[in-house]
Protein backbone atom coordinates (compact mmCIF):
# COMPACT_ATOMS: atom_id res chain seq x y z
CA UNK A 1 0.00 0.00 0.00
CA UNK A 2 1.44 3.36 -1.01
CA UNK A 3 1.92 6.30 1.35
CA UNK A 4 -1.13 8.11 -0.02
CA UNK A 5 -3.35 5.06 0.12
CA UNK A 6 -2.26 4.29 3.65
CA UNK A 7 -3.07 7.84 4.77
CA UNK A 8 -6.43 7.64 2.99
CA UNK A 9 -7.24 4.33 4.69
CA UNK A 10 -6.40 5.80 8.09
CA UNK A 11 -8.51 8.87 7.36
CA UNK A 12 -11.43 6.67 6.32
CA UNK A 13 -11.17 4.72 9.60
CA UNK A 14 -11.46 7.92 11.61
CA UNK A 15 -14.34 9.32 9.60
CA UNK A 16 -16.22 6.04 9.91
CA UNK A 17 -15.50 5.92 13.65
CA UNK A 18 -16.86 9.42 14.22
CA UNK A 19 -19.91 9.28 11.97
CA UNK A 20 -20.78 5.72 12.95
CA UNK A 21 -20.70 6.53 16.65
CA UNK A 22 -22.85 9.66 16.39
CA UNK A 23 -25.42 7.90 14.20
CA UNK A 24 -25.55 4.86 16.50
CA UNK A 25 -25.98 7.04 19.58
CA UNK A 26 -28.79 8.99 17.93
CA UNK A 27 -30.56 5.80 16.82
CA UNK A 28 -30.24 4.39 20.34
CA UNK A 29 -31.59 7.55 21.95
CA UNK A 30 -34.61 7.59 19.63
CA UNK A 31 -35.83 4.35 21.22
CA UNK A 32 -35.75 5.78 24.76
CA UNK A 33 -38.78 8.03 25.38
CA UNK A 34 -37.84 11.26 27.09
CA UNK A 35 -34.09 10.72 26.86
CA UNK A 36 -32.23 14.03 27.12
CA UNK A 37 -28.86 14.65 25.50
CA UNK A 38 -28.29 17.55 27.87
CA UNK A 39 -29.46 16.04 31.16
CA UNK A 40 -28.42 12.37 31.00
CA UNK A 41 -25.20 10.40 30.67
CA UNK A 42 -24.31 8.71 27.40
CA UNK A 43 -23.77 5.37 29.14
CA UNK A 44 -27.41 5.33 30.26
CA UNK A 45 -28.17 4.37 26.66
CA UNK A 46 -26.14 1.18 27.10
CA UNK A 47 -28.26 -0.26 29.91
CA UNK A 48 -30.40 -3.13 28.48
CA UNK A 49 -33.09 -2.83 31.15
CA UNK A 50 -33.73 0.77 30.15
CA UNK A 51 -32.58 1.12 26.54
CA UNK A 52 -34.16 -1.14 23.87
CA UNK A 53 -31.33 -0.47 21.41
CA UNK A 54 -28.50 -0.71 23.92
CA UNK A 55 -26.59 -2.98 21.55
CA UNK A 56 -26.18 -0.10 19.08
CA UNK A 57 -24.37 2.28 21.42
CA UNK A 58 -22.33 -0.48 23.04
CA UNK A 59 -21.34 -1.85 19.64
CA UNK A 60 -20.47 1.65 18.48
CA UNK A 61 -18.13 2.06 21.44
CA UNK A 62 -16.23 -1.09 20.49
CA UNK A 63 -16.06 0.03 16.86
CA UNK A 64 -15.00 3.56 17.80
CA UNK A 65 -12.05 2.26 19.77
CA UNK A 66 -10.96 -0.28 17.17
CA UNK A 67 -11.15 2.19 14.28
CA UNK A 68 -9.33 4.87 16.29
CA UNK A 69 -6.41 2.48 16.82
CA UNK A 70 -6.42 1.15 13.26
CA UNK A 71 -6.45 4.65 11.81
CA UNK A 72 -3.58 5.66 14.09
CA UNK A 73 -1.46 2.66 13.08
CA UNK A 74 -2.02 3.38 9.39
CA UNK A 75 -1.24 7.10 9.58
CA UNK A 76 1.80 6.58 11.82
CA UNK A 77 3.09 4.00 9.37
CA UNK A 78 2.52 6.33 6.43
CA UNK A 79 4.30 9.35 7.90
CA UNK A 80 6.97 7.21 9.59
CA UNK A 81 6.57 8.85 12.98
CA UNK A 82 8.71 7.13 15.57
CA UNK A 83 8.49 7.84 19.29
CA UNK A 84 5.62 10.30 18.90
CA UNK A 85 3.86 7.84 16.63
CA UNK A 86 4.29 5.09 19.21
CA UNK A 87 2.91 7.40 21.90
CA UNK A 88 -0.06 8.27 19.71
CA UNK A 89 -0.88 4.61 19.07
CA UNK A 90 -0.54 3.77 22.78
CA UNK A 91 -2.93 6.59 23.69
CA UNK A 92 -5.48 5.38 21.14
CA UNK A 93 -5.16 1.88 22.61
CA UNK A 94 -5.84 3.31 26.08
CA UNK A 95 -8.90 5.11 24.73
CA UNK A 96 -10.08 1.94 23.00
CA UNK A 97 -9.72 -0.07 26.22
CA UNK A 98 -11.76 2.63 27.93
CA UNK A 99 -14.48 2.44 25.30
CA UNK A 100 -14.60 -1.33 25.70
CA UNK A 101 -14.87 -1.12 29.49
CA UNK A 102 -17.71 1.40 29.27
CA UNK A 103 -19.55 -0.88 26.85
CA UNK A 104 -18.86 -4.13 28.70
CA UNK A 105 -19.41 -2.98 32.28
CA UNK A 106 -22.76 -1.28 31.71
CA UNK A 107 -25.29 -0.60 34.45
CA UNK A 108 -26.79 -3.91 35.55
CA UNK A 109 -24.10 -6.05 33.89
CA UNK A 110 -22.72 -9.03 35.85
CA UNK A 111 -19.50 -7.18 36.69
CA UNK A 112 -21.43 -4.08 37.70
CA UNK A 113 -23.68 -6.11 40.01
CA UNK A 114 -20.67 -7.87 41.53
CA UNK A 115 -19.22 -4.55 42.69
CA UNK A 116 -16.95 -3.79 39.76
CA UNK A 117 -18.77 -0.67 38.61
CA UNK A 118 -15.48 1.16 39.14
CA UNK A 119 -14.31 -0.47 35.90
CA UNK A 120 -16.96 1.55 34.08
CA UNK A 121 -15.64 4.75 35.67
CA UNK A 122 -12.07 3.77 34.80
CA UNK A 123 -13.16 3.12 31.24
CA UNK A 124 -14.71 6.56 30.98
CA UNK A 125 -11.48 8.18 32.19
CA UNK A 126 -9.37 6.21 29.72
CA UNK A 127 -11.74 6.92 26.84
CA UNK A 128 -12.11 10.65 27.49
CA UNK A 129 -8.79 11.68 29.03
CA UNK A 130 -6.77 9.22 26.98
CA UNK A 131 -8.75 10.04 23.86
CA UNK A 132 -8.12 13.77 24.12
CA UNK A 133 -4.44 13.23 24.86
CA UNK A 134 -4.38 11.08 21.73
CA UNK A 135 -5.91 14.00 19.84
CA UNK A 136 -2.98 16.22 20.85
CA UNK A 137 -0.38 13.62 19.89
CA UNK A 138 -2.29 12.70 16.74
CA UNK A 139 -2.42 16.32 15.61
CA UNK A 140 1.36 16.43 15.45
CA UNK A 141 1.54 13.07 13.69
CA UNK A 142 -1.20 13.78 11.15
CA UNK A 143 0.19 17.28 10.70
CA UNK A 144 3.16 15.74 8.91
CA UNK A 145 0.84 14.48 6.19
CA UNK A 146 -1.37 17.58 6.13
CA UNK A 147 1.37 20.21 6.11
CA UNK A 148 0.97 23.86 7.07
CA UNK A 149 0.09 25.30 10.47
CA UNK A 150 -3.68 25.79 10.29
CA UNK A 151 -4.51 22.12 10.83
CA UNK A 152 -2.15 21.91 13.81
CA UNK A 153 -3.81 24.92 15.42
CA UNK A 154 -7.31 23.48 14.92
CA UNK A 155 -6.35 20.00 16.13
CA UNK A 156 -4.55 21.32 19.19
CA UNK A 157 -7.48 23.54 20.15
CA UNK A 158 -9.87 20.59 19.87
CA UNK A 159 -7.69 18.45 22.14
CA UNK A 160 -7.18 21.20 24.70
CA UNK A 161 -10.90 21.96 24.74
CA UNK A 162 -11.60 18.29 25.43
CA UNK A 163 -9.18 18.22 28.36
CA UNK A 164 -10.58 21.41 29.87
CA UNK A 165 -14.15 20.15 29.59
CA UNK A 166 -13.09 16.81 31.07
CA UNK A 167 -11.66 18.70 34.04
CA UNK A 168 -15.00 20.49 34.35
CA UNK A 169 -16.73 17.10 34.30
CA UNK A 170 -14.50 15.78 37.07
CA UNK A 171 -15.33 18.83 39.17
CA UNK A 172 -18.99 18.94 38.20
CA UNK A 173 -20.47 18.90 41.71
CA UNK A 174 -18.12 21.63 42.90
CA UNK A 175 -18.84 24.35 40.38
CA UNK A 176 -19.73 23.18 36.85
CA UNK A 177 -23.24 22.24 37.97
CA UNK A 178 -24.00 25.94 38.15
CA UNK A 179 -23.24 26.48 34.48
CA UNK A 180 -24.30 23.46 32.43
CA UNK A 181 -26.25 20.17 32.78
CA UNK A 182 -24.27 16.96 33.16
CA UNK A 183 -25.12 15.49 29.77
CA UNK A 184 -23.87 18.59 27.99
CA UNK A 185 -20.58 18.62 29.87
CA UNK A 186 -19.95 14.91 29.35
CA UNK A 187 -20.70 15.10 25.65
CA UNK A 188 -18.51 18.17 25.36
CA UNK A 189 -15.38 16.18 26.19
CA UNK A 190 -16.47 12.99 24.41
CA UNK A 191 -17.42 14.63 21.14
CA UNK A 192 -14.09 16.46 20.86
CA UNK A 193 -12.51 13.10 20.03
CA UNK A 194 -15.07 12.40 17.30
CA UNK A 195 -14.79 15.96 16.02
CA UNK A 196 -11.04 15.57 15.71
CA UNK A 197 -11.41 12.25 13.92
CA UNK A 198 -13.83 13.77 11.43
CA UNK A 199 -11.85 16.98 10.88
CA UNK A 200 -8.54 15.16 10.56
CA UNK A 201 -9.95 12.50 8.27
CA UNK A 202 -11.50 15.04 5.92
CA UNK A 203 -8.37 17.21 6.00
CA UNK A 204 -6.14 14.25 5.15
CA UNK A 205 -8.36 13.21 2.25
CA UNK A 206 -8.53 16.78 0.96
CA UNK A 207 -4.74 17.17 1.06
CA UNK A 208 -4.40 13.93 -0.86
CA UNK A 209 -5.92 15.49 -3.99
Amino acid sequence: MTHRRTVAAGAACWILAAVGYVVAEFATALAVPGYSYTEQYISALGVPAWSPRHYLINGALYAQGALFVLGAVLVVRAVRARWLGALFVLLTVAAAVGDALVAFVYGGSPLWNDGYEWLHALGAILAIFGGNLAVLAGTTVAGRAVGGWSYRVVGTLIGLAGLVIFWMLQNYDYFTVRYAPIGTVERGCVYTVMLWQLVTGVWLLARRR
